[in-house]
C-alpha cells in the first residue's frame, strides 16, 4: 500500500471508489462546503478511510499543509488517489 508523508506523518493511502466520492460529495452538501475545503475533505476523508486510528478535524489537517508544498503533496496525494483536478476559470473540476 502506497505510504504519503503528510506534516510529520506517514499515512497509509488507495485509491477511492465511485461509493467513496459519492459518500464525499453528500459531506460536501450537508455541510456547505466550499470547492477548496471540499478538496481537503476528500483527502481526510481517504486518509482516514486507510489509517482507521486517524482522528483529525479538517481546520487540523488543513493546518498540515504550508502553501509552500501544498501543490506537491496534493498532486503526490492525487495520483495515489486517482483522481485528476484541472482548473477552468478559477475552479476546480
Amino acid at each position: 500500500m502506497p505510504k504519503v508523508k503528510i506534516g510529520e506523518t506517514e499515512y497509509k493511502l488507495e485509491s477511492l471508489t465511485a461509493l467513496d466520492l459519492r459518500k464525499i460529495n453528500q459531506d460536501k452538501e450537508d455541510n456547505k462546503l466550499s470547492d477548496f475545503d471540499q478538496t481537503f475533505n476528500m483527502y481526510l476523508y481517504a486518509i482516514k478511510k486507510f489509517n482507521v486510528d486517524m482522528k483529525m478535524s479538517l481546520d487540523e489537517f488543513m493546518d498540515l499543509f504550508p502553501l509552500k508544498t501544498m501543490q506537491e503533496q496534493i498532486k503526490e496525494i492525487n495520483e495515489i488517489l486517482g483522481v485528476n483536478f484541472t482548473q477552468k476559470n478559477g475552479k476546480m473540476l
